[in-house]
């Protein structure tokens, strides 16, 4: 089986922005509350803040992590390039799911 030099390069650089994205997520919802977290406590034994908070919070970091996957996207669609199509869709998807984990659902189990 022969591995092409493109596939693992476009491999990696999903890999290299899916730990830009981790990085950022984890940055941009920081509650301003998570400095009162002791060791052992949950996120449910903090305030919360304000859901308007979360959705603008939510929605700045969408556009700047989910917008150039969206681009890269839409491009290999219209070529057919079906491949990176598919690596572009998990991306979004990804993205998708983790910030909503990280600025909505976490906070649901509270």
């Amino acid at each position: 089986m022969r591995i092409h030099k493109d596939k693992v390069l476009d491999l990696l650089s999903m890999l290299g922005y899916s730990v830009f994205v981790y990085l950022a997520i984890e940055l941009l919802s920081i509650n301003k509350y998570d400095w009162m977290l002791q060791p052992g406590d949950s996120i449910c034994s903090i305030p919360h803040q304000s859901i308007g908070n979360r959705i603008l919070q939510a929605g700045i970091a969408a556009f700047f992590l989910i917008t150039p996957l969206l681009i890269a996207l839409i491009r290999n669609f219209y070529i057919g390039n079906r491949y990176k199509t598919r690596y572009y869709f998990a991306g979004v998807i990804g993205v998708a799911a983790y910030g909503g984990w990280m600025f909505f659902g976490r906070f649901l189990v509270c």
